[in-house]
């Protein structure tokens, strides 16, 4: 069972409007904090994203992935239509930072995909645990959410602990850069897509 952790929040003006960004620290390590940003807009049943850092494709930019898309376009969504961001301090998904890169090496050096690359490492392809994101969302009073993802995994995390979850599709299109990584999650990891037939839901 989790600990209570230390909260704070402030205002913060965003290229995509204002929230209330919250911190969640459950110990002094940095990856045990959690980030959530909450829409100025208030709603029964609020859009909700769980992300977990890429720093890769999220401040540097890789066209690698579509972290970089999936952060925009949600954070986008949530200001228009009312909800909460959290986002996990928790990059490589769950892995870590030294099991991604190392990961990355073996992708451009072996043509590998990112699945097979963690296999190689004795990594779990995603380990990553939704307790932390089930009690935030608690916390910010969201007992039913509508929950942008292609991951089943975060559906499952989430409704485990309680949370309603109706999935509300988060698809870009796959560009020549990106395609095998966005393979490998459909065909390997489980990933609903339908530019790879394993989203079934209209």
């Amino acid at each position: 069972m989790l600990s209570e952790p230390r909260i704070a929040h402030s205002p913060l003006r965003t290229r995509y409007g204002d929230f209330i960004l919250y911190v969640f620290s459950w110990s002094d390590n940095e990856q045990d904090n959690v980030l959530a940003l909450l829409s100025d807009k208030q709603v029964e049943c609020p859009l909700v994203r769980v992300q977990s850092a890429c720093y890769t494709g999220e401040i540097f930019e890789s066209v690698d992935c579509d972290c970089h898309w999936q952060l925009e376009t949600s954070l986008r969504r949530i200001q228009s239509e009312g909800g909460v961001f959290v986002y996990m301090l928790q990059d490589g998904r769950g892995a870590g930072l030294l099991a991604k890169v190392r990961g990355m090496a073996l992708s451009a050096t072996e043509g590998i995909d990112t699945a097979d690359a963690y296999k190689r490492l004795g990594v779990p392809p995603d380990p990553r645990a939704y307790e932390q994101a089930a009690f935030i969302l608690k916390h910010l009073g969201c007992s039913s959410v509508r929950l942008l993802t292609n991951n089943p995994r975060k559906i499952a995390g989430l409704a485990n602990q309680g949370i309603a979850v109706e999935r509300v599709r988060l698809e870009s299109e796959p560009t020549e850069q990106n395609r095998g990584y966005l393979k490998s999650k459909a065909l390997k990891l489980g990933h609903m897509m339908r530019a790879f037939d394993t989203d079934f839901i209209s």
